[in-house]
């Protein structure tokens, strides 16, 4: 074996697939070959078409053999996956059945709580009111508080005094004693 260790029954799936080839016509045979080749006299093109018959098998054959693997891949995982559940246990009435909370039902819509639950922090956050029953602080929107810290300097020191944050702060007061007469 001088072939450098290569086995002479490997070849035969290549020579059948040559002479599969030879007898479809695909390919003509060895004595054709000089038809093909180019004339030293001739002109410096190739002056036959391609086989559009050959070509055509070909392609025709690839996408067969593409649908073919992807049926047999489809039809092989529709049988797996019934023979899969065919094999497990049948579900038990206790895995089947709908489970409820015992009673009682401290919270029959927990959604509707949720939202005024909401709404109660939201009413908090954007307006005025009393944190305390003798009314000695007071909660300001977040807007507003933030509009009045803007002018404080972040050491704790003396705030500025801009007009526009005594009258707002005037304001503010009007609109906490105007609630307290509503309420």
């Amino acid at each position: 074996m001088s072939g450098g260790g290569r086995n002479p029954i490997s070849l035969v799936p290549a020579m059948l697939a040559a002479l599969a080839l030879r007898a479809s016509g695909l390919v003509s045979p060895a004595g054709r070959e000089k038809e093909n080749r180019r004339d030293a006299d001739g002109p410096p093109y190739e002056t036959r078409d391609v086989n559009v018959r050959n070509t055509v098998l070909v392609m025709g054959g690839l996408a067969l053999s593409a649908a073919a693997v992807i049926g047999g891949m489809v039809l092989f995982l529709r049988i797996t996956t019934e023979r899969q559940r065919a094999a497990l246990p049948s579900l038990t009435p206790q895995q089947t059945t709908r489970l409820v909370p015992p009673p009682p039902n401290l919270q029959p819509n927990p959604y509707v709580d949720l939202d005024r639950e909401r709404a109660q922090a939201r009413a908090a956050l954007d307006g005025y009111g009393y944190l305390d029953p003798a009314r000695t602080r007071a909660r300001i929107p977040l807007d507003r508080a933030m509009q009045v810290v803007v002018g404080r300097s972040l050491d704790g020191g003396a705030p500025r005094h801009d007009p526009r944050s005594r009258r707002a702060a005037t304001l503010a007061r009007r609109r906490l004693g105007q609630g307290r007469r509503d309420g």
